[in-house]
């Protein structure tokens, strides 16, 4: 994998992984941002949306219901959520999702 990084301070916003000749545009904690594409455009993707994603509202999976949430931090390979629903049956502030993918873990 390779990491993208911002140009003005460094900053982590995702990473690009080849596939078959292209290349998948990745968050920080690895979830897909889109199609894999020319590596420019997947570059640009990650540039684009790394970070606003992580802004945006997500759901996870627990016991067979898909939950709402926000993340309050992303690393690599997992991300640490609130859940943000009232059908959420755990009184907890925070969890941590390791290796988070689409089956368990998407965009609202």
């Amino acid at each position: 994998m390779r990491e993208i990084r911002r140009d003005d301070d460094g900053a982590l916003l995702g990473f690009l992984r080849p596939v078959g000749g292209v290349w998948e545009p990745l968050t920080v904690f690895g979830y897909p941002l889109g199609e894999p594409r020319p590596e420019e455009a997947a570059s640009d993707e990650v540039h684009r949306s790394g970070l606003e994603v992580l802004m945006r509202p997500w759901e996870f999976l627990e016991d067979g219901e898909w939950y709402r949430c926000v993340i309050l931090e992303a690393a690599a390979e997992e991300v640490r959520i609130q859940p943000n629903d009232h059908r959420y049956p755990h009184n907890v502030y925070a969890l941590t999702l390791e290796h988070p993918g689409p089956a368990t873990f998407r965009p609202q």
